[in-house]
Parts: structure tokens; sequence; C-alpha cells
């Protein structure tokens, strides 16, 4: 006996669906919750927005009866969906354009971005499903990779960058780091803000795992530079700044604004001129000068690490032996 299909309009489960891009972008942050109707299936769905731009979808449900949905959306984000536990096929465009350009089937992971697209999608009955979403717009996806369009997949660059008439869809396979992932968002073991954290960091590493494997190995190990000379010069006076308090040194967010950078330029041009991250030459000059204060012989070691931005004794004690390879106590011994 052939199993009976309910048919529904996607606004009738989730409300106004079409208008997914403009619901990502708003300012607001919630949690919405929906449970399935009465007689189709028990089980929920949920949408969790996190920031303007970026949002996780979690199903977890199973069906009495086969679901046929329909629905259309405008401005649609990128969406990245693990686990599809159903048949998809979707449309591009409207009226006589219209034109199929995707279909998934269950078990694969996949990335889209369809900025007008219709079609439906096929739930099947007594099938247990657990599916996690995250919709993020093109323009936070791109603030994300700070401009790189090396660590970027071909077909998006021109969407990262605004154009919103361009489509992109490409299936995956689900890896077993983004299985484990998937299922610590299912089994998310935290309740009210922690609960948020805990997923938006989920959702970035799912993000992550997503483009890795999109990105061909030569070009996720490039690293051309991508500094200009005028970018260069603000990285050497940044270091200036720095090297000239370095009791009270502005935060990496603090020097970046002072320069005229971001904090990831700012941070990835002093690795290309100067080997480490800001934080890391800010150690290493500290304990420069905290050596010579010591080879002087006229402050202790607690003052010489409140001299050179230590508030914690202990802290310097351990930074002054991982570099050197000697307490400042030692040293001393050594130098009279």
């Amino acid at each position: 006996m052939q199993q009976e299909t309910t048919i529904i309009n996607a606004d009738e489960l989730f409300g106004n669906f079409s208008d997914l891009g403009e619901f990502l972008n708003s300012e607001e942050s919630f949690e919405k919750y929906w449970g399935w109707p009465d007689g189709i299936g028990n089980g929920f769905m949920s949408m969790i927005k996190f920031r303007p731009g970026l949002m996780l979808g979690i199903w977890d449900y199973q069906l009495w009866e086969n679901l046929t949905v329909s629905f259309e959306a405008k401005s649609s984000p990128f969406i990245i969906g693990f686990s599809v536990p159903v048949n998809v096929w979707s449309t591009l465009g409207y009226g006589q354009a219209k034109k199929d350009v995707l279909m998934f089937n269950s078990g694969q992971s996949f990335i889209s971005y369809l900025p007008e697209w219709q079609g439906i999608a096929e739930y099947p009955a007594r099938t247990p499903a657990h599916t996690v979403s995250i919709y993020i717009d093109p323009l936070l996806l791109n603030t994300f990779m700070d401009e790189q369009h090396d660590r970027i997949p071909t077909g998006m660059h021109d969407i990262v960058n605004g154009a919103n008439e361009k489509h992109y869809y490409h299936t995956l396979n689900t890896t077993p780091i983004v299985n484990m992932a998937i299922h610590q968002i299912l089994d998310c073991p935290y309740r009210g803000p922690l609960k948020r954290l805990y997923l938006e960091s989920k959702a970035l590493e799912l993000i992550t795992h997503i483009l890795a494997q999109l990105v061909s190995p030569e070009a996720a190990l490039k690293n051309p530079s991508v500094l200009r000379p005028d970018d260069i010069e603000r990285i050497h006076h940044a270091r200036k700044i720095i090297s000239h308090d370095l009791e009270n040194p502005p935060t990496l967010f603090q020097l970046a604004r002072l320069v005229g950078l971001t904090h990831t330029k700012l941070n990835r041009g002093f690795r290309e001129i100067y080997g480490t991250t800001v934080f890391g030459y800010l150690r290493k000059i500290r304990l420069e000068q905290a050596k010579l204060l010591l080879e002087k012989n006229s402050m202790n070691v607690t003052e010489v690490a409140l001299s050179v931005g230590y508030n914690s004794l202990s802290s310097f004690i351990h930074a002054f032996s991982d570099h050197f390879g000697i307490t400042p106590t030692m040293y001393i011994k050594r130098t009279v």
C-alpha cells in the first residue's frame, strides 16, 4: 500500500521563509522554535541567530507520513547543510527562466548560494531526521576570510564581493570530523548564554571544515604577501608604539585602530615581517629588556617583572625561563 503524502508550503511551517535574507541580516538576535503540526510528526525545528549574517538551524524529528514542502526565497544567504536526510530538487529563477540546478541525496553535505530560488523538498515518513544547517551572509563570510580569495573557492569570489545575481552549489562527502561537530551541536550540553557561545563556535568550526574541503591543498599552502608599502609602514609604526610602552601597551584592537589596519592584517603583517604575532613580539622585547635589567643588578626580580609589564611574578618567571632556558634568579647569579 502506497504511503499517503501531505503537501505543505514552507511559510506554513516556518513563517516568512521567503524573507530569509532580510531575516538573517536584521540586528535582532534570538532563538525561535517550531514543533511539527499535529498529525504530521513529532520533534522540533529551531533557528538560532548569533549575530547579523550568521544563523544556525537544527531539525530533530520523525514524520508519520511522507511530506512534500514547497518553498521559494529571495535574497538567500549561503546555506550549508549537514547530514541531510531528504531528497531535494530545487529550481533557480521564476517564470520562463526556471532551470533545475541542484539535487542532493540523503547523507550528503552541501553549500549553496541561490539568490532567487524555488523548489520542493521531499521528507520520507518513519525516518528519524537529525539535520544541521548554517546560514551565512556572503559579505560576512568575506570578512571572516579577511578578503583572502585564495582561501575561498573560485566560484564564490564574485558572490562574497557582492555579486548577488550569481549562484553556487556544491555537494560534499560528510567527513568524520564534520560528523563529530554535527553530533556535538545536536547534543549541546549547555543552556542560556553558554549554549549560544558553544553553538556559535561549532557553527564556525563547520564553516571552516567545509571551506577546507573546497579549497585545493596547493591554495591552502600558499601564503602570498598581501602587504602594500603603506601597510608595511603602518606595521613598523605599530612596532614602535608597543616598544615605547612595555608596561602599558595598547591591546591588539587598540593598536590596530591607532595605525589604521584591521587586527587580522596587523597580526598577519607582524608574522610576515617579524616572524611572530603582535603579542609574540611584545613578549620577546619585554623579556629582552628584562634580561638587560637583570644584568645591571640594580633591581630585584619582582621589580624587573613590573617594569616590563608583568603584574604576575609567576607568569614572568615562567615566560623568562621558557624563553631563555633559565630562571631569572639563576640568571642573576650567573652575571654576578
